[in-house]
């Protein structure tokens, strides 16, 4: 997986995030929950687009492939209409996977 395709990828959870946050009262706890995880991993893509990085590094390839089966896990979590607070756990072990990779690839940014 390339850098973009990674940047991508976190923009699709975002847009996840989104029509999640459309379906909870603006005074759902969960909705607060959501729109925490939606700041940062906002702020994170954009640290990510704006950084140079390799992402033929192994540990780009290692915090890639860890993104990959999380998006995974949160579609999965999406399909099924009775686990939000599950796939809210899953979006909180993105966003900590996501600032992991940000840390082995760009320290810096």
């Amino acid at each position: 997986m390339s850098g973009l395709d990674t940047i991508k990828m976190i923009g699709d959870v975002i847009t996840k995030i989104d029509v999640m946050r459309g379906s909870l009262l603006p005074n759902d706890p969960q909705r607060h929950d959501l729109d925490n995880q939606r700041i940062l991993l906002d702020d994170k893509q954009k640290r990510l687009s704006r950084a140079v990085f390799d992402d033929t590094t192994q540990a780009f390839k290692d915090g890639a492939a860890k993104l990959a089966v999380l998006n995974g896990q949160i579609q999965d979590s999406l399909n099924k209409l009775d686990s939000l607070l599950n796939t809210l756990q899953l979006i909180e072990s993105f966003t900590n996977a996501v600032t992991t990779l940000l840390s082995a690839v760009a320290p810096f940014a």
